[in-house]
């Protein structure tokens, strides 16, 4: 069990410890699950043991070494900071489970003193040989936010999350009734066009029960000849043993916790899905997809008005469509949250890195990539190629 402790006998009240194996993670398990649920922040799943335990186990390769920070206090845990060492050239210390994170964050005790957790963690990064640390999609107000109140942003790099506050409906109807007439009109039009196909039906799976495991695979085939279709790339699909990840996430109907997935159906016929994660109350749009066949129709908006509306019925605070402004995003949302991204570099190297590639570069050949001609973007080995190296450099 690979676990590093820092402190002495003056400070033995808190005590810092890294983790960096899948062994000495489980050793802290229960108390990991037994900080989530009293911090109890909507934005940390991306930090909860059962996400960062499956991806490490099915996703991560040589490439990513654990590097988990946590704090004790009198023997109880009271932070967790999951991050992970990576780059070859160039060592990072980044969210673990980026780049399919999609929130940087950490877990912390609500009773434990904010300024005292950012003197321990930061401070406990010296004990890392990396050449910078860099945190992106790190949510306005949450605890990671306040750990760095006193860094300055990273520049270039803004970013925001679309949400649909859906406490401010009562029920399904009230939000049918809260639509403008033309959304109301496309509403019924799409409902329609698809009713053609088959009577539609809508569901939402848990791990475990029966159609999970063939539903989220259709949705991944789905969603790759979106890719294809479009002539996008995503990072996300390049790690090796990403479908196996996402079918391996756990969830539970009795307390909607975890993974989910949305199925809208046509008679027998699958036609759209959305992979979403439940935690405190919060709910991830993580992945939608749909057949491509009938994208004239719509599939995919039917499946996600009518998701939205099974969360109103749940009692689910929030639709959150993640990070990434888009237009579809606006139209399905009614308030943002700013997402900000940091960079603390350590050595000359970690700051070429956060100043010029993270700051700049990436995001300027990405943009060139997605304004290549549609036929250019759609040759499979040059966008593989481009995914891979944005994703490793």
């Amino acid at each position: 069990m690979a676990m590093e402790g820092t402190g002495t006998a003056d400070d033995a009240a808190v005590q810092h410890h890294v983790l960096r194996d899948r062994s000495a993670m489980h050793a802290v398990a229960a108390d990991w699950r037994a900080l989530d649920a009293r911090a109890a922040d909507p934005f940390a799943y991306f930090q909860s043991f059962d996400w960062c335990q499956r991806w490490l186990d099915v996703v991560a390769d040589a490439r990513c070494r654990p590097e988990i920070h946590t704090l004790r206090q009198g023997g109880n845990l009271v932070a967790v900071w999951p991050l992970m060492l990576s780059g070859t050239a160039v060592k990072r210390l980044e969210p673990l489970g980026w780049p399919h994170s999609q929130y940087a964050n950490l877990l912390i005790d609500p009773t434990f003193d904010g300024r005292e957790a950012a003197r321990r963690l930061l401070g406990g990064l010296a004990h890392t040989r990396h050449d910078v640390a860099v945190m992106e999609s790190v949510p306005a107000g949450s605890a990671l936010a306040a750990l760095f109140q006193d860094t300055s942003r990273l520049s270039g790099r803004s970013n925001s999350a679309a949400m649909l506050d859906l406490s401010v409906f009562s029920s399904p109807d009230a939000y049918a009734a809260a639509l403008s007439k033309t959304q109301r009109r496309n509403r019924n039009r799409r409902r329609n066009a698809l009713s053609r196909q088959g009577a539609l039906s809508f569901c939402v799976l848990f791990p475990g029960e029966d159609g999970f495991a063939d539903a989220i695979a259709t949705c991944l085939d789905f969603k790759r000849r979106w890719l294809r279709e479009t002539g996008r790339r995503s990072t996300g699909f390049a790690f090796a043993g990403f479908d196996d990840f996402l079918a391996s996430l756990p969830g539970r109907r009795d307390n909607l916790s975890g993974a989910c997935l949305s199925v809208l159906k046509a008679g027998d016929r699958l036609i759209a899905g959305e992979l979403g994660f439940l935690h405190h109350g919060h709910y991830h749009a993580y992945l939608g997809a749909f057949d491509w066949d009938l994208r004239d129709a719509s599939p995919g908006k039917a499946q996600m008005d009518m998701t939205v509306c099974w969360l109103i019925e749940q009692g689910v605070k929030t639709y959150d469509l993640l990070g990434h402004p888009a237009d579809y995003k606006e139209s399905w949302s009614n308030r943002t949250l700013d997402l900000s991204a940091y960079a603390l570099p350590v050595t000359l190297a970690g700051r070429a890195y956060a100043g010029l590639w993270t700051a700049w570069l990436r995001p300027g050949l990405k943009q060139i990539y997605e304004r290549l001609p549609h036929q250019l973007r759609r040759l499979a080995r040059f966008g593989q190629s481009f995914a891979l190296f944005l994703m490793i450099a």
